[in-house]
């Protein structure tokens, strides 16, 4: 009895590293997370679709989209500590992004106008706010405060020019 459980422990063990590794095969193939527009994507956020690979779902015209750049630069203080950044705006509603980790980069299409609410919580909750307009570029800097236990996010919206300077520099990727 002990070499069945032993036996079978072993092969969900290995079937699941298995699925991990495919998993992030799919995930580093592009740093580019795209969401569908409104127009098509079914109202119940369950059935929503994200194609990562945006090259044959969008056209290369901006007219139809905003582009946020997100980036954690290279820091020691809470090297170690990440976490998932939030959409939410009048369509979506508690949406993961993306995962922010240090020294990491990666951009987001957004397909809808209006407000939206970009944020993460760890200790506690910390949000910005961008009235989003297609054709224009948007640069989050994130980071991490000191907290009483785990620290606690930042997030930053940047001017353009300094923003693409920033994103440029650093050397991580997400996704």
């Amino acid at each position: 009895m002990r070499k069945a459980i032993i036996l079978f422990s072993v092969f969900v063990l290995i079937s699941y590293a298995g699925k991990a590794q495919v998993d992030t095969a799919k995930k580093a193939s592009s740093d580019t997370l795209t969401i569908k527009p409104p127009e098509t994507t079914p109202k119940n956020i369950e059935q929503a679709k994200v194609y990562p690979d945006s090259v044959n779902i969008v056209q290369s015209d901006t007219a139809n989209y905003a582009v946020l750049y997100v980036y954690r630069p290279r820091n020691y203080v809470g090297s170690i500590i990440s976490y998932d950044l939030k959409l939410t705006n009048s369509f979506i509603t508690d949406y993961v992004i993306g995962k922010v980790k240090n020294n990491s980069k990666f951009e987001v299409k957004l397909f809808q106008e209006g407000k939206t609410e970009i944020y993460a919580k760890t200790e506690s909750k910390r949000s910005v706010f961008i009235d989003v307009k297609f054709g224009q570029k948007y640069y989050l800097k994130c980071g991490i405060s000191m907290g009483v236990m785990v620290g606690r996010p930042e997030l930053n919206l940047i001017y353009p020019e300094q923003g693409e300077l920033d994103y440029e520099n650093v050397k991580g990727s997400v996704k």
